[in-house]
């Protein structure tokens, strides 16, 4: 069962500095990112349940995390009361591990 999502709007602001970066190195590659993430959250929001809970995460929404194929990123998100698929970050795997986790109420 597929459901909606949407981006917390760090998120998205990150993932649009994220695109720019990567049109700024090579021509295409922004494009081939935002199709990864895309999949990637296609996948996640195709069956949220699928991908591991964040390491150490332990409480209530539950976090989990999807590779970006092709890149060295996670869609990081959680599953909303009304079944929404919330995207929290699209994360760098080396960066900064767990920074968006203010992003979610405790």
């Amino acid at each position: 069962m597929s459901v909606g999502f949407g981006f917390h709007p760090e998120a998205r602001a990150e993932f649009m500095a994220d695109i720019d970066w990567y049109d700024g190195r090579d021509a295409g590659v922004g494009a081939r990112f935002v199709a990864g993430v895309r999949a990637a959250i296609d996948s996640a929001a195709e069956a949220p349940d699928a991908w591991a809970t964040w390491p150490g995460w332990n409480r209530d929404p539950i976090v989990r995390s999807k590779g970006v194929t092709g890149f060295p990123y996670r869609v990081v998100y959680f599953v909303a009361e009304n079944g929404d698929l919330i995207v929290l970050a699209v994360a760098h795997s080396k960066r900064r591990p767990g920074y968006w986790r203010d992003r979610i109420s405790p």
